[in-house]
């Protein structure tokens, strides 16, 4: 507590005035009046407190005192001191990932824990602006250089866990931007986050790291495969204990009706389990789940559906080597097989070839590079394509086309050079490009990769799985014809509508989810990053820049607006004292 205008004492002077002035006014002498007209009323003042009739005398006189005292008070301007965050604006930055789902001493989230935390610091704020960051593969900004309280509460109150990986190294590249050569103090509310992780190199910025600072249990599905064989489906699961202790679980495996497997598991202090069963019944998907009560329960479960065969791409070693290198750089698993071995291959996945003609024993999704039948022509002119996903995302109006191959007779053709086709679809679904890569400038163009993308995705659309997502994940999906798709649980609840041809955003909760238009529906489903499966016990800690004053930072809260509250109470006060004595002239 203190005062800001010390100079104004001298301004005592005046209720001292008034004071002197009250002592030295003029007195009367009291005379006897012979009348018994006042009797009684003279008779209750003798009666009453003698102090409470001087108080009555002179209530007009200390009401004018107590005012005067205020107001010379108010000239002062006293204060209180109250606790204040350092810097010139705040910055919030928030892990909404899956971890902060984790349990601190099996009572509340670690994100509600931090969220508590957000709304105590709000208060100490002082009229400071706060910008709110989330975490996340793209950082949003909730807050930006707010000063209005009840609005930084509600988006506090608001935020939500977007189960995706923190990314925090990207969300801390976002918040340089905005410091702008302020001093800022950064709060950062995760479950870890290591000393050299953070951009130390600002001098006016205080680092300050809200981490999981209590032990915590976890057993983690750390892997779960399952792979077709002749005699059902084999299994691979990881289980790994994460804490220092021994502990003992439940692994069931179940399909859409029923459990295959239930075995119990005893799980050694930081140590990874590996199990396998096979002869599985054929399902269309599979869940294993572990039962165990830990802190973290969202690794207790992973689900994997049997129709993710076409993540494979099978090339002819024959093709051209930048078609290999296309699909690589879409981070899709390649493999090479022999010109003799094409018409024999038993694995799932797509072919590619240029083998055109050959008998391929299984209905395999194919895509044909060139003819190995056939003798290419010279060609001139632009392609031109027509309606077709295939190039949703792949213009081929400015690559160069020097020969082609003969067309297909009874094919589809959805790209010509000039008027000699230049790609064709077979009635199965199948994909031919009549020519070989080197005889394009093809693998020069960006397009390229993005074309070998859509041919992948489009021969995958006969298939009723999508693939496996993480939360929020976006991905450009080619969905056929069809305009609009929903997405729903599998317990028929829904989530939300995408429009065919525009970028897909996984649902944020780890699951199953079914994709449906009309009378089509895909499957699809979501599960955690692995980085997301792992739970460590952090450190809270502060690093201040070495312009950022290291000591707490107060905020000085005036007294003079209750001051002047009192102040006109008392005026109101003084008015009724003198309008029931009856005002003088």
């Amino acid at each position: 507590m203190g005062i800001n205008q010390l100079i104004y004492s001298w301004t005592a002077i005046f209720p001292i005035a008034v004071l002197l002035y009250y002592f030295f006014r003029k007195k009367y002498v009291k005379k006897s009046v012979s009348s018994t007209l006042f009797w009684q009323e003279t008779m209750k003042e003798t009666k009453a407190s003698p102090y409470l009739q001087h108080l009555q005398r002179n209530a007009l006189f200390y009401l004018q005192m107590l005012a005067m005292l205020l107001l010379v008070l108010a000239l002062l301007q006293p204060y209180w001191k109250t606790k204040s965050i350092a810097g010139e604006q705040i910055v919030f930055v928030v892990d909404t990932s899956a971890t902060m789902k984790v349990n601190v001493n099996n009572a509340t989230s670690l994100f509600e824990q931090h969220r508590s935390k957000m709304l105590e610091l709000v208060e100490e704020l002082s009229g400071k602006p706060l910008t709110l960051i989330t975490t996340g593969n793209e950082p949003v900004v909730l807050l930006r250089q707010e000063k209005n309280t009840e609005q930084m509460i509600k988006e506090i109150n608001k935020l939500e866990i977007s189960y995706e990986a923190e990314n925090m190294s990207k969300s801390l590249d976002f918040t340089q931007s905005f410091f702008q050569d302020k001093a800022t103090s950064v709060y950062i509310f995760t479950d870890d986050l290591e000393r050299q992780s953070l951009p130390l190199q600002h001098e006016n910025v205080s680092w300050n790291v809200e981490a999981l600072t209590t032990e915590v249990t976890n057993a983690s599905i750390k892997r779960f495969g399952a792979t077709e064989t002749a005699n059902g489906i084999s299994t691979l699961v990881q289980i790994e204990n994460q804490s220092e202790k021994e502990s003992t679980t439940e692994l069931t495996i179940s399909n859409e009706e029923k459990i295959l497997v239930t075995e119990v598991v005893n799980l050694p202090p930081k140590e990874t389990i590996t199990l396998s069963f096979d002869e599985l019944v054929n399902s269309s998907y599979l869940k294993a789940n572990i039962d165990i009560q830990d802190s973290y329960l969202l690794d207790n479960e992973n689900i994997i559906f049997m129709q993710d065969q076409l993540s494979n791409v099978f090339i002819d070693s024959t093709i051209h080597s930048l078609v290999r290198t296309a699909f690589q750089s879409l981070d899709i698993k390649v493999s090479s097989v022999p010109p003799e071995q094409v018409g024999l291959l038993k694995d799932e996945g797509m072919m590619v070839t240029n083998q055109f003609g050959v008998n391929i024993e299984d209905e395999r999704p194919i895509l044909y590079i060139g003819r190995n039948d056939a003798i290419p022509k010279e060609v001139n002119g632009n392609v031109q394509t027509t309606e077709s996903p295939l190039f949703a995302f792949a213009d081929l109006r400015d690559i160069y086309v020097s020969s082609v191959y003969p067309p297909i007779e009874g094919y589809t053709t959805i790209a010509s050079v000039g008027d000699d086709p230049f790609i064709q679809t077979s009635p199965s679904g199948n994909i031919i490009i009549l020519a070989d890569i080197q005889m394009t400038d093809w693998p020069l163009s960006p397009t390229f990769p993005l074309f070998m993308w859509s041919v992948k995705e489009q021969l995958s659309s006969g298939s009723d799985y999508l693939g496996t997502f993480t939360p929020n994940e976006r991905k450009p999906l080619s969905l056929g014809a069809l305009d609009e798709w929903e997405i729903y649980t599998m317990n028929d609840e829904y989530e939300y509508a995408i429009e065919n041809g525009g970028k897909f955003v996984a649902p944020n909760k780890p699951g199953l989810y079914v994709l449906r238009s009309k009378d089509a529906e895909k499957n699809l489903s979501v599960i955690l990053p692995q980085e997301e499966k792992v739970i460590e016990k952090g450190t809270s800690y502060k690093v201040n820049g070495q312009q950022m004053n290291a000591e707490e930072d107060y905020q000085a809260n005036s007294f003079v607006p209750f001051i002047l509250i009192l102040l006109i109470l008392l005026f109101v006060i003084e008015w009724e004292v003198q309008r029931r004595r009856g005002f003088t002239s």
